[in-house]
C-alpha cells in the first residue's frame, strides 16, 4: 500500500498552470545545453568529475550528461515532469555541496572564480546562481506539476476519455 501511494505521488500528473511550459522550457533548455557542454569540453566533464574525486570520472561525466540532455528535453516536453524535477532537484544538492560550498572555506578543488570574490559566502552566493535557479524552477515544476501544454497532460485527457 505504501509503495503504491508512494509511486502514485511521483507519477501524478496535475494539470498546474497556463504558463508552467514557460518554467519546463527554462530549466529543461539549461539542462539540454549543460549537458552537451560536459561532451564538448573536458574541463566541464571528465576533467570536472576528476578533479572533484569522482573514481570513474568519464563513466559519471557520460552519465551526467547524458542525463541532462535526455531529462531535460523531456522536461521541455513535459514527459515525467514530476519524477523528473525530483532526480534533478537531488542532483542540484549535490552540486552545489560538491562544488560551491568549498568556495566557502576556499577548499575548493576546482579552478576559483577569475575575480573576487574568489572565497567566502559572497562567492558561493554568486557562484552558486545557476544550480540554485534551476533547484527552485525543478521545485517549482515539481510541486505545480507539468501544466497544461505537456504531452503528460495530452496522454492523460485522452486516457481519460477513452
Amino acid at each position: 500500500m505504501y509503495l503504491s501511494n508512494l509511486v502514485n505521488h511521483f507519477f501524478r500528473i496535475e494539470e498546474g498552470g497556463r504558463y508552467n511550459s514557460i518554467i519546463r522550457i527554462l530549466v529543461g533548455g539549461v539542462f539540454v545545453w549543460e549537458g552537451i557542454i560536459k561532451f564538448l569540453y573536458i574541463n566541464q566533464g571528465v576533467g570536472r568529475f576528476t578533479k572533484l574525486g569522482f573514481l570513474h570520472a568519464e563513466m559519471t561525466a557520460s552519465f551526467i550528461g547524458g542525463l541532462e540532455i535526455l531529462g531535460g528535453t523531456m522536461l521541455i516536453l513535459g514527459i515525467l515532469t514530476k519524477p523528473l524535477s525530483f532526480v534533478f532537484i537531488i542532483q542540484m544538492l549535490v552540486a552545489m555541496y560538491l562544488t560551491k560550498l568549498p568556495l566557502l572555506f576556499g577548499s575548493s578543488p576546482l579552478l576559483p572564480p577569475q575575480a573576487p570574490p574568489i572565497f567566502g559566502i559572497w562567492a558561493v552566493l554568486h557562484e552558486i546562481r545557476s544550480e540554485y535557479s534551476q533547484l527552485l524552477g525543478c521545485l517549482f515544476l515539481y510541486l505545480s506539476g507539468p501544466g497544461r501544454f505537456s504531452l503528460d497532460m495530452i496522454l492523460k485527457k485522452r486516457t481519460l476519455t477513452a
